[in-house]
């Protein structure tokens, strides 16, 4: 049996899901297991069920492992809506009452990106999923970040602009103040409506609309692919908006113009064209050039962020 000073876990949580990685402090890369559970942003679905889903991936980890649960060496958690005092300290008491590592550092989820990413742990990461962020670091050790602020006050490029920018469309279509768009029968498709005035009915009496909205995300990608101009210039936007983070961010702490960037988040990862977007738009101004790493799996980073912990002894 392992004993528990030889156990790392890493954990990137967000509005969607959340991932636990377990490994063995000598080698990090070598894991043991990887296990899945619902979403861990404490501002999407609240602190209650955040820490109900931290535990479950924790718990499925070791289950998957064929490992009695134990207090691991060292943890590291990434994750979404943790940038506050206030919301590490929630997670910190979960991970004290759950005995979950005798060493513990909580993170926003951008922070493992640069460990997974570049590995250098400087540069930018990006995060497009069902909100976005950018966070960068510098060598100097000085960290910015620009957006994260949520949906109502911003999240641009995300599923859920890209998914409600979609909407939008289609509502300007109904109303005349639009373009028509092949998006309009494409939306009252996915959404089991016969015609936009249906919307009003669906969207508002959804449980989750915010998670219903960012699902409508991939249309505008598969009818700007078509050459559909309305979604085009969906895409072009939400790269363009996702490029000024991290441009901001870049500027703040002075990075060099060959721009180490880590990317993550469904729609980054799944949607190639977003990502040519956002490197497009970065370099117009040929200020900066994109050094580009697709990060699948952010909890590597937080893996490495923990081993870091105990050679920080």
């Amino acid at each position: 049996m392992l004993e528990s000073q030889n156990l790392l876990l890493g954990i990137d949580g967000g509005g969607t899901k959340t991932v636990a990685l377990l490994a063995r402090a000598a080698d990090p890369d070598q894991i043991l297991a990887t296990a899945y559970a619902g979403p861990s942003n404490q501002r999407a679905v609240g602190p209650v069920l955040a820490m109900q889903n931290l535990d479950l991936a924790v718990h499925s980890a070791f289950e998957l492992a064929a490992i009695p649960r134990c207090t691991v060496a060292a943890a590291c958690l990434g994750l979404a809506g943790a940038d506050r005092d206030s919301d590490r300290g929630v997670i910190l008491r979960w991970a004290e009452e759950a005995r979950l590592a005798h060493k513990v550092r909580v993170v926003n989820d951008a922070v493992p990106l640069l460990s997974a990413g570049s590995g250098t742990g400087t540069g930018v990461a990006l995060i497009a999923g069902t909100g976005s962020l950018a966070w960068g670091c510098n060598s100097s050790g000085e960290s910015a970040r620009a957006g994260g602020w949520g949906w109502l006050m911003g999240d641009e490029g995300s599923a859920w602009a890209i998914g409600s920018a979609v909407l939008k469309a289609v509502v300007f279509a109904a109303d005349g103040r639009g373009p028509q768009t092949p998006l309009s029968p494409a939306v009252c498709e996915q959404l089991q409506i016969s015609t936009a005035p249906e919307l009003v009915a669906r969207i508002y009496s959804a449980e989750i609309p915010r998670a219903l909205i960012a699902e409508l995300a991939p249309l505008a990608f598969t009818h700007a692919h078509n050459d559909d101009p309305v979604a085009s210039r969906i895409v072009s936007t939400a790269g363009q908006d996702l490029a000024l983070m991290v441009r901001t961010v870049a500027d703040r702490l002075q990075l060099p113009q060959k721009l180490p960037l880590a990317a993550t988040g469904a729609v980054l990862t799944q949607q190639p064209a977003l990502l040519q977007a956002v490197v497009t738009h970065l370099g117009s101004d040929q200020r900066y050039t994109p050094v580009v790493s697709v990060v699948h799996n952010a909890a590597t980073g937080a893996l490495r962020l923990a081993a870091g912990l105990l050679q920080s002894t």
